[in-house]
């Protein structure tokens, strides 16, 4: 996700990484339209019969209003879609959050009331809370891992691969097609990086990577990759993990339990930001439109340079208006496209990479909170 500050007009005029104007192929477009406008210039200029004549301008007043709402609207639905996209991450990793810290409070206060209390039986309580957050913490970086590379390989990802990779009858197919064909190894496991390895950064690969690698505390066991590996739903698998830590260790935890029941709370949250940002992965902007826009608006731009010539009649103005005037329809249907499918590795996609990092970073924060707590508690004493 690219970050910019609004007040530096220059410095966004020529900013060319993310931008829609300075595409090879608009330019490139809109360049050639101004060269048709030079030469039906020049063909009014000599006053030959086949010169272009355009007596009443209501057919393209008539067109342009047409193109001008089909394309605010999209562009007014991406926006919609990418922002209901950033708002659920937020959200999901908000409640994961909430529900880890709410786990790492109540472990760390047991564990101080069992070192209190002494004995057997409070020491083997104790091992096995340290042994249960631990592998907690584990499967809530790994969960986390793999919703964003869910989210980055989804649906409508996945069919922007194939336009690279499939042949030209497996570009649009229906959705349950899709059920069992791997056409662009989107079914592989992602690659995983110990903390302990990658140290605290993260980097989203903007390089075109199909497959990311995601830091997580620990790798899985091999038994954990070959059921990954073999399911569908890996998010699933992983939160029943999360979930299956979670009941396993309730018996040991000095809280109530109607109390420990937020944490399963938050956990049913984040899965449902999720759920709500898996369906902008997965579902495109309507097809019938997206033709249809595509369509009016390669008819309206092949017209244009008719349209400025004969209304202006400069050789100097007319190319100028028309490179310009296909530049703003064609720029803003960009930004739509651009926005539509806010989980990819462009520059203005959402940064699941970089979600997924401060995530891992919140995990090991906790522990800082818990040893400022404990040391102010030392200097009271």
């Amino acid at each position: 996700m690219l970050l910019y500050h609004n007040k530096s007009p220059f410095r966004i005029f020529f900013q060319l990484q993310g931008s829609t104007v300075f595409k090879s192929h608009s330019v490139g477009l809109g360049l050639v339209l101004a060269a048709i406008a030079v030469i039906l210039q020049w063909l009014i200029d000599l006053d030959v019969a086949w010169q272009p004549d355009l007596p009443h301008h209501y057919a393209m007043h008539a067109l342009g209003a047409i193109m001008a709402f089909a394309v605010v609207f999209r562009t007014n639905i991406a926006w919609n879609r990418y922002w209901e996209s950033v708002s659920q991450l937020h959200f999901m990793y908000s409640k994961w959050a909430d529900a880890y810290t709410q786990l790492f409070a109540f472990g760390q206060v047991t564990i101080s009331q069992q070192r209190a209390k002494g004995g057997e039986e409070a020491t083997l309580r104790l091992e096995r809370v340290q042994k249960g957050l631990k592998g907690l913490e584990s499967h809530f970086a790994l969960l986390s891992a793999l919703v964003a590379d869910r989210l980055f390989r989804g649906d409508t990802a996945r069919m922007q691969q194939r336009a690279i990779k499939a042949p030209w009858s497996k570009q649009c197919v229906m959705r349950g097609d899709m059920r069992g064909e791997d056409l662009t190894g989107s079914s592989q496991l992602p690659g995983f990086v110990p903390l302990k390895c990658q140290g605290r950064t993260s980097h989203q690969d903007l390089s075109g990577s199909w497959h990311m690698s995601y830091v997580v505390k620990e790798r899985p066991t091999q038994r954990e990759i070959e059921a990954l590996e073999k399911s569908t739903d890996r998010v699933g698998i992983a939160m029943y993990w999360v979930v299956h830590g979670l009941a396993k260790l309730s018996k040991d935890l000095d809280i109530a339990p109607p109390i420990q029941s937020r944490m399963y709370q938050e956990l049913s949250n984040g899965m449902l930001g999720f759920s709500n940002a898996l369906k902008v992965a997965d579902v495109p902007f309507p097809f019938p439109y997206a033709q249809l826009l595509n369509i009016i608006l390669v008819v309206f731009s092949a017209f244009i340079p008719v349209y400025i010539v004969c209304f202006t009649k400069s050789m100097i103005v007319s190319p100028m208006m028309s490179f310009f005037l296909f530049q703003g329809l064609w720029g803003v249907n960009e930004v739509a496209k651009e926005l539509e499918n806010p989980f990819g590795n462009d520059a203005n996609d959402i940064s699941l990479a970089d979600f997924h990092a401060r995530f891992i970073d919140a995990l090991e924060e906790v522990e800082l909170g818990f040893e400022a707590t404990e040391l102010a508690a030392q200097d009271e004493e």
